[in-house]
């Protein structure tokens, strides 16, 4: 696969489009459709503003660097469409930049509305205010997941990507993409003509149009490439000279005083409309996502709902669709299978029967034949290159699923048993649900919920029924894949491939979860592909009691403080951090085991998976997490959020650098991973006394634990739980959004928030809306 780290592209592999000229100006824009009650909102993110737009035609986000961003940031723009997750990136340089004047690009108020145009066409458009001349630097038109590769990979995107030059003139200028796997509409057919006139075909594609709206003294100048198809036209945006307006010299001789006009305002307006012919998909509105106070079952999940911030709750809305739950934005705005069900099991008390079952729905729909579940969802263009890479172009650009977590497929089932089982929005609707015929595969719900947990029984047998059971048999990445985990990277495990949170929280959690569904009725074990009379109880007893121990990391205290020390000068932080005490002997479970069993000795935010999954937390755990929920470096919390690694104690002093703050896995606040710990901490401290800020609903086990009767212990959990939420209110501004890290002040000795796409080598940044982050609206803070 050819890669090319420059990006200005231009295509003429169609010659007819190719062939554009400004001999005359092109038809007129086709005229917009008005879009009543449209869903508006922004977000500011690290460098970037954010513009949020829903009506009845599109969904779409607008990106903007913000006037405010560093000088060594170059100003661009993304747009991102849910339909076809399609978009278009464009950088804007300064054109021949003098006197010192930063070049910024304002998105103009009141102008962000949908656009229609011709052959189905439908997107956004906007108007942008230039302050200075400027000229297109790489612009991509078509995939997000192409604008993706191109950010976040050192700049390299394949040629097939490339844009045509379709039109253009001083006032307008529109860059086309086509399809790689173009498909056609089928021709019209009725009684009255049978024999139709051939019409030509309709491709799918994404348009990119530039144009000078009324009112702007702003032009184009566009000058179409010389040089084959590697070479982009040069587009320039050009803005009249400062002094255009003022009043000529007098003539000589001429002693009458000129009485000088004050300079007109200046509109430098280009407006901006990106759109494709993709079929748009049908929103979640607030209304049909969350429960109304009066449909509230407790005082606490009634209180929450009248105090939903109504800005907040459009954001959860605009990233939810009828057939699917979208991850977040920009990058994002497509399906994930493990942020659908993490979010859905956080949120799920505040949500309609209908949202629920939409959510669940997606998840089920995409199992594969062996029960696996998929992790994301390529569609669009972008579908068509990767069935292209996997030898299979004559599928066109249907839908590729890819399934290589291992995660997800064990997270569906506690989902749809805490629904039926424990929330009033789920009761007496298992039947119905479970009846329905699925539309991407054949079957009923039911008859892939049976597979999904038959895989997942047989993949925790090995472990079961070994004696004795080691690592071998535990839950590993897939062979040939580096990832496995919601830490999908490389480094995000530190190199390991048997993850933590998988083999400690979710697989006893999916056995406990297919044991509930079966005690009630809902599921028939004789129904699954199963050994018969597997005690599926005793399963889950097996890997719950042995398999934290795997995982044990134990520090004596001299080598601990030694090493938290060289931590400390290693990240340039200060040791008045590590207070006036000395470690004692430290002990925590690890990110993960190498293949060959050895711990990577991070300690971690999983922790959080078996709260809010586990009914069978040991003592030793908890204080555990009670230990993780102190001061970092010592433990996890900064003044600005909870870090989900902190490599503080590792041997290998190579994770210092590998999980550092620049990482996207590293030493760094990912929110979700806040609103589980919260939740689940919430969650375990319920089963133990009467819990009134808790929205969620979660009926102790029977018995009650044994460590509920530890005082010492219940108090230590609740004052971890204050200092959890002490952090996590330090960046509450930033709760909604994906990830961000933070910045040291040596003076202070206090954290701030980084945005993390300014430090990450890759350039790998947050999105500003995050779907599982907005978990923190089922959470309600002990007071």
């Amino acid at each position: 696969m050819r890669l090319f780290s420059r990006l200005f592209l231009y295509s003429c592999s169609l010659t007819a489009l190719s062939r554009a000229t400004s001999s005359q100006d092109p038809p007129k824009p086709p005229p917009l459709t008005p879009s009543p009650a449209a869903t508006t909102f922004h977000v500011t993110s690290g460098s970037n503003e954010n513009y949020f737009y829903r009506d009845n035609v599109t969904s779409a986000q607008l990106l903007l660097t913000s006037t405010t961003a560093s000088a060594n940031i170059t100003r661009r723009l993304v747009a991102a469409l849910p339909a076809g997750n399609n978009g278009a990136l464009v950088y804007f340089l300064p054109k021949n930049p003098s006197g010192g004047t930063q070049l910024n690009v304002e998105l103009v108020n009141g102008t962000t509305k949908s656009a229609v145009g011709e052959n189905g066409n439908r997107g956004i458009q906007a108007d942008l205010n230039f302050n200075a001349n400027s000229t297109l630097g790489v612009t991509i038109v078509g995939a997000v997941r192409a604008l993706r590769d191109y950010v976040e990979g050192s700049g390299t995107m394949h040629e097939i990507f490339n844009y045509t030059l379709l039109s253009f003139s001083s006032t307008q200028v529109r860059l086309h993409r086509q399809y790689i796997n173009s498909t056609s509409s089928p021709q019209t057919f009725s009684t009255q003509n049978p024999n139709p006139k051939p019409q030509p075909k309709l491709f799918k594609s994404v348009d990119l149009l530039l144009s000078i709206p009324s009112g702007s003294a702003a032009r184009l100048s566009v000058i179409p490439s010389k040089n084959g198809t590697f070479t982009p036209p040069t587009i320039d945006i050009v803005l009249p000279s400062p002094r255009s307006h003022e009043p000529g010299p007098a003539s000589e001789g001429d002693s009458m005083e000129v009485e000088v006009e004050p300079l007109k305002v200046t509109q430098n307006h280009v407006r901006v409309q990106v759109m494709t012919n993709e079929t748009s998909l049908a929103g979640l509105d607030v209304g049909g996502l969350f429960l109304t106070p009066k449909e509230a079952s407790t005082d606490t999940l009634r209180s929450t709902l009248q105090g939903l911030p109504g800005n907040v709750s459009e954001q959860v809305s605009f990233l939810t669709f009828q057939d699917k739950f979208t991850a977040g934005g920009w990058r994002f705005l497509t399906y994930f299978g493990r942020d659908s069900l993490i979010a859905l099991r956080i949120l799920m008390p505040l949500l309609t029967p209908n949202a629920i079952e939409d959510a669940l729905g997606a998840v089920i729909e995409r199992a594969n034949s062996t029960g696996a579940l998929c992790h994301e969802e390529t569609i669009g263009d972008y579908a068509s290159f990767v069935n292209m890479g996997n030898g299979r172009p004559d599928l066109g650009n249907t839908p590729f699923y890819d399934y290589k977590m291992i995660d997800t497929d064990l997270l569906l089932l506690p989902a749809v048993a805490h629904y039926f089982l424990d929330l009033p929005q789920g009761k007496k609707r298992s039947a119905q649900f479970l009846a329905k015929q699925a539309t991407l595969q054949n079957g009923t719900y039911l008859d892939i919920i049976n597979r999904i947990a038959s895989y997942n029984i047989n993949r925790a047998l090995p472990f079961f029924t070994a004696n004795p059971a080691t690592f071998s048999q535990l839950l590993a990445f897939r062979p040939g894949q580096p990832v496995g985990n919601w830490r999908d990277s490389n480094q995000g495990t530190g190199y390991g491939t048997i993850p933590f949170d998988v083999n400690v929280a979710l697989v006893p959690a999916n056995l406990r979860a297919v044991d509930s569904l079966a005690t009630a009725g809902i599921l028939n074990l004789k129904k699954l592909d199963i050994q018969n009379s597997l005690d599926i109880v005793a399963m889950a007893k097996k890997w719950e009691e042995e398999v934290p121990g795997m995982f044990e990391v134990s520090v004596d205290g001299s080598t601990a403080e030694k090493r938290v020390e060289s931590f400390v000068q290693a990240v340039g932080l200060d040791e008045s951090l590590l207070g006036n005490t000395t470690a004692s002997n430290v002990s925590f479970y690890a990110l993960s085991l190498m293949p060959d069993g050895r711990p990577v000795e991070v300690l971690n935010s999983d922790l959080g998976f078996n709260l809010m999954y586990g009914t069978n937390v040991t003592a030793a755990f908890l204080q555990r997490v009670a230990d993780a929920l102190t001061p970092y470096p010592r433990g996890l919390l900064t003044n600005v959020g909870m870090v989900v690694a902190n490599p503080a104690y590792d041997s290998n002093t190579t994770n210092v650098q590998v999980l550092d703050r620049t990482a996207y896995h590293g030493t760094v606040v990912w929110s979700f991973q806040q609103a589980l710990m919260a939740g689940g901490l919430a969650r375990q401290l319920g089963f133990c006394v009467t819990n009134t800020t808790s929205v969620d609903i979660n009926p102790p086990p029977t018995p009650q634990p044994a460590w509920c009767g530890d005082g010492d212990l219940v108090k230590n959990l609740q004052v971890a739980q204050t200092r959890l939420w002490s952090s996590i209110n330090g960046a509450s501004s930033s709760i909604y959004s994906e990830v961000w890290s933070y910045a040291f002040d040596k003076t202070t000795k206090t954290f701030s928030v980084a945005d993390l796409a300014t430090l990450s080598p890759s350039g790998t940044e947050s999105d500003a809306i995050q779907l599982w982050s907005y978990g923190f609206l089922g959470l309600v803070e002990p007071k």
